[in-house]
């Protein structure tokens, strides 16, 4: 959130502000997975209104009146795991007790 202001939600108004706001912010993110099934923020801002819960607040005007992404960041995330492979130590756990 907006810190020492007041909250406003950002919503693009058309594709090509769109367009123009994923690749200042969500194009240079670390937390982006440009490969697999993309970032979370972005689906949400897709998939929900503006003024419905689920839209992510990360997605803010600043003080100044500028569109940002609060969860924008370029420190590398650690490797997400592969959802297909089954959790071995976990299971072996399991089977210990």
């Amino acid at each position: 959130m907006a810190q020492g202001g007041i909250y406003r939600p950002y919503r693009p108004s058309n594709g090509t502000e769109g367009d123009i706001f994923m690749a200042q912010w969500c194009d240079k993110c670390a937390l982006a997975d440009h490969e697999g099934d993309g970032c979370m923020i972005q689906l949400r801002a897709l998939a929900h209104r503006v003024d419905e819960p689920e839209y992510p607040a990360e997605w803010s005007f600043t003080n100044g009146g500028a569109p940002q992404c609060t969860a924008f960041t370029t420190e590398p995330q650690t490797e997400p795991r592969c959802r297909d492979t089954i959790d071995m130590f976990e299971w072996i756990a399991d089977q210990s007790n």
